[in-house]
Formats: C-alpha cells, sequence, structure tokens
C-alpha cells in the first residue's frame, strides 16, 4: 500500500487541491485521496466516509473476541468464502465505486474527474463523489425555436445523451465512448440508431475518433476538424447544433452524432447543402406553408452572395441593362464619392463584418449598444461625409441582412468568401464576371463530398422523390414513408 501510495504523491506533489486523508478505524488504514476542485466534499464526508467508518465497526463489534484476525479475514469467517472473493467493494453499500489496477487504469484520470480514490491493503477503489459543475438545462442560445422544444445541450455529456434518450427510447440507439486527448482525457461519444445508420459510415467515424493523438479536445470543433481532415470545401459538411429535437430527428434519418464533454453542441455527419436550407421548425408548421419560407430562403441565399456584386456589375459595365431613371439615381447618389464601387462596397461589408464581430463577443447590453451607434450614427455619418453612397448602404444592409437567414458560423463563412468572389469577377467583367463566378460556385458544390456522399444530393445527382419532399416544401408527415436512400438501406419508416 505504501508504494502504491507514494506513487500517488510523487505525481501530486505539487498539485495544491489534491488532498490526502488517512483513516485509522479499529486498526485498519485506510487512505482517501481526491481533488477538492472536483468533488462534493459533503457527499464524501457525510456519505463515503461514513460508510466505511460504520461497516468497519459493526463488524469489530460483532468478532469483539477475534481482535486478531483482520477485518477481511472477519468477512470472510462471516461469509464463509474464500478470500480471493473478497472485495472491498462488498463491504460497502456505496453506488459506482469500482476497483482499478494501477497497472492498467489511469488513477489520475479517475481523480480529476470527480472519484474519490480509496487505498486499502493493496488495493484501489473508486467511488464516485463528483461536484456539479455544469449549468442547468436551458434555452437554446444560438438558434432560436419557435414552436420546437425549448431544451438544449449543457456541457455535462451524459445528461445530453440522456436529453436524446428522453426523445428516442429505443434499445437501437447506440451510445460508444472513448477517452481522447493525452492531458485533457476528454469523453468523445458516437451515438446512432445501429438498425437505420450504414455500418461503413460509423466504422469510419469510429476509426478516425480512434486515431487522434493531440494533447486536449476541448470543444465538439476539434473533432470536426479531424474528421473532415480530407475536406476541402469551403462549406460545412456536418452541421453543429445545441438542440436534442434536431439531433434526434437527424438520427431517425440515419445520421450520426458526436458528442464531447465539456461541450454544449453536437456534430451530427453527414450533412448536405439542403440540410444548411432546411430547419427542423418546419416540422412544426403546416407542410403547405413551407414552400414559400423555403422559397425565401433560396432567394435570400441569392441575394447575399450576389447583390454587391450585381450592383457593381450594373453601375460599372452594364448600365444598359437598367432603366435610364434608375442609372441617373444611382449616379446622382455615387457623385462626390471619391472612392470605385467596387472599394467602397469591400469598405461597407467590412465595416459590417466587424459590427457583427463586435456584437457576437460583447455583453448582452453594449452590443445592443454597438448596433445602434454603427449601423445608424456611423452609416448616416458616413453618407453625409460623402464617403459612400446611400444606395451602398442599402446594398450592404439587405446582404448582411439576408445572411442572417442561416445560423451555422461556417455557412456564412462560406458565403462571405464568394460573395467577395463575385464581387471581384464583377468588377472585372460585369453581368458577364458574375456568370463565370456562378460557374465556379457550382463546380465547387458539386466537387464537394460529404463523407463519400455527393453535397449537392438530391439535386446531383437528381433524386425526383427527394426533391418533392425536401427541396421546395415539405411532405406531410404522415405520407412521408420512406427514408433516403442514399443514407441508410433500411428505407422502410416504421408505423
Amino acid at each position: 500500500m505504501n508504494n502504491i501510495l507514494e506513487y500517488i504523491k510523487s505525481r501530486c506533489e505539487e498539485l495544491d487541491d489534491v488532498y490526502f486523508r488517512q483513516l485509522e478505524i479499529e486498526g485498519e488504514k485506510i487512505y482517501l485521496i481526491s481533488s477538492d476542485a472536483m468533488t462534493d466534499s459533503n457527499l464524501l464526508s457525510n456519505f463515503v466516509i461514513r460508510s466505511i467508518v460504520e461497516c468497519i465497526k459493526n463488524n469489530g463489534k460483532e468478532d469483539e473476541q477475534e481482535e486478531d484476525i483482520s477485518l477481511e479475514e472477519k468477512i470472510l469467517k462471516k461469509l464463509g468464502e474464500n478470500k480471493d472473493k473478497i472485495h472491498f467493494e462488498d463491504m460497502l453499500s456505496i453506488n459506482k465505486i469500482k476497483k482499478l489496477d494501477i497497472d492498467k487504469e489511469d488513477i489520475f484520470k479517475y481523480i480529476f474527474s470527480g472519484f474519490a480514490i480509496i487505498i486499502y491493503d493493496l488495493s484501489v477503489y473508486a467511488v464516485e463523489v463528483k461536484a456539479s459543475l455544469t449549468r442547468s438545462i436551458s434555452e437554446p442560445s444560438s438558434e432560436n425555436s419557435i414552436r420546437g422544444s425549448k431544451d438544449s445541450f449543457v456541457e455535462n455529456i451524459m445528461k445530453n445523451v440522456g436529453l436524446i434518450r428522453n426523445r428516442i427510447k429505443s434499445e437501437d440507439l447506440v451510445y460508444k465512448e472513448q477517452q481522447v486527448g493525452r492531458k485533457t482525457k476528454t469523453k468523445v461519444a458516437l451515438m446512432y440508431v445501429s438498425d437505420i445508420a450504414k455500418k461503413d459510415l460509423v466504422k469510419y467515424v469510429e476509426n478516425k475518433i480512434q486515431n487522434i493523438d493531440i494533447d486536449g479536445i476541448l470543444d465538439v470543433n476539434y473533432i470536426q476538424e479531424f474528421i473532415e481532415e480530407e475536406n476541402d470545401s469551403d462549406f460545412p459538411i456536418s452541421i453543429n447544433t445545441q438542440r436534442p429535437d434536431i439531433v434526434s430527428y437527424y438520427l431517425l434519418q440515419g445520421r450520426i452524432v458526436v458528442l464531447v464533454d465539456n461541450s454544449p453542441f453536437a456534430l451530427i455527419l453527414p450533412a448536405f447543402f439542403e440540410d444548411h436550407i432546411n430547419n427542423v421548425d418546419d416540422l412544426y408548421q403546416k407542410s403547405k406553408n413551407v414552400t414559400i419560407t423555403k422559397i425565401v430562403r433560396y432567394i435570400s441565399l441569392a441575394i447575399t452572395i450576389m447583390t454587391p456584386a450585381l450592383y457593381l456589375a450594373i453601375t460599372t459595365f452594364n448600365q444598359e441593362s437598367i432603366p435610364s431613371q434608375l442609372l441617373r439615381s444611382f449616379t446622382a447618389q455615387r457623385e462626390g464619392v471619391p472612392f470605385p464601387a467596387f472599394i467602397e462596397a469591400l469598405f461597407m461589408i467590412f465595416a459590417f463584418e466587424i459590427l457583427k464581430e463586435s456584437d457576437l463577443r460583447a455583453n448582452k447590453v453594449t452590443g445592443n449598444t454597438l448596433s445602434i451607434v454603427g449601423a445608424l450614427i456611423l452609416g448616416d455619418a458616413a453618407v453625409s461625409a460623402g464617403i459612400v453612397s446611400p444606395i451602398m448602404i442599402i446594398v450592404v444592409a439587405i446582404t448582411t441582412i439576408s445572411g442572417l437567414m442561416f445560423s451555422d458560423i461556417n455557412m456564412l463563412n462560406a458565403l462571405r468568401k464568394w460573395r467577395i468572389i463575385f464581387m471581384l469577377f464583377s468588377s472585372l467583367c460585369g453581368i458577364i464576371g458574375i456568370g463565370i463566378a456562378s460557374i465556379l460556385l457550382i463546380i465547387s458544390l458539386v466537387d464537394t463530398k460529404s463523407y463519400s456522399k455527393p453535397f449537392t444530393y438530391p439535386i446531383a445527382p437528381f433524386n425526383l422523390t427527394e426533391a418533392k419532399k425536401n427541396l421546395f416544401g415539405r411532405m406531410n408527415i404522415s405520407k412521408d414513408k420512406t427514408r433516403q436512400k442514399i443514407l441508410t438501406n433500411n428505407l422502410t419508416k416504421s408505423r
């Protein structure tokens, strides 16, 4: 026992939050080791230590005439069993107690995961006395839900699993846990529905996670980058979400979900382009009304990418493509502006991106102030000073607002990049440049693979059934009897 104790002390000698306690009861010596930052002191004192004391004293009273017999021998005599069958955990009525093998088990992982280490008679045990260090379940902060559920994931992986299992109460929902990170030893979990998800995709993701060799995993984005390391596309081929209802919906489609301890986001894969257009909240509306909503989203997508480029093209190269009166209005507004239209547009887009980033990172009160000051006062001052034209303010504002239809930050970044590309081509070739940029965008989308699946499915390759179901509308739930063939071999939904 001394060797084990000295080994642990030598590794923790500079850790002031790790405490060593020695209990000597009825001649028996028991050592407790715990991290005060990770354990509940009341639970440790009032439950674990009290259970040990009562157990030893009760056994001592029953065998007062056999004081020279060790505690384990007393229990052996009482139970009439062989000594190699007796374990310390049998002495205590404590849940979640585990015997550790010091040659195989990582003792320090348990210490810093909220377990108390008990050393008794050359054996090491771990008892869970974890302190509650996570916040309670609340509404999602990055994804608004109009009519859907209001709960969201938190930083505790088991709570997140519970939120999913609360919706999918099936033994086919598989939970596989791995430990990733040499220093952080982070729990990374894989979840899928075994009779729906494709086995080859599950194996691929599982192998990718197993092969991760890094000091620490601090967020689900770390896992995303390792899994998607072969993806050179600007567009995200996975979905990050805080909402368990979205995760449950995609699990039943055959997708795979990755959860990371201490991260309030889940990673859903694979994802297609249409998944960034669709929204699970569409399921909570009448199917006929969803069509208009989706058309608005597609128009917003075109506006946020092409509007600045189109303005540059018609004011610089293709003036004949708009009515003369509108052209005179544009020319009058730009009179006195010292910069070319491209520089003016680039300056305003850059200013709006600064405002957006500041708004995201500032606290709520300061963020609202920044938005008002930036959008109203500075915008009006820039127009009054003749630095930018009023029409440019309108163009960039419409472009930015249309981009807010998409909540995924990776999708927004991809759209921002392509917006600049469209502007460059339009400033060089006008409308023809927009056509060239559009071809490049289509090639980039079609060339993107989402875990060996075409990112543009069901548009390319075209699938009429799936296009009718999800592309520009939503099929009535009572009539939607099949799953996507590209994701699963179990095509028929249970009825």
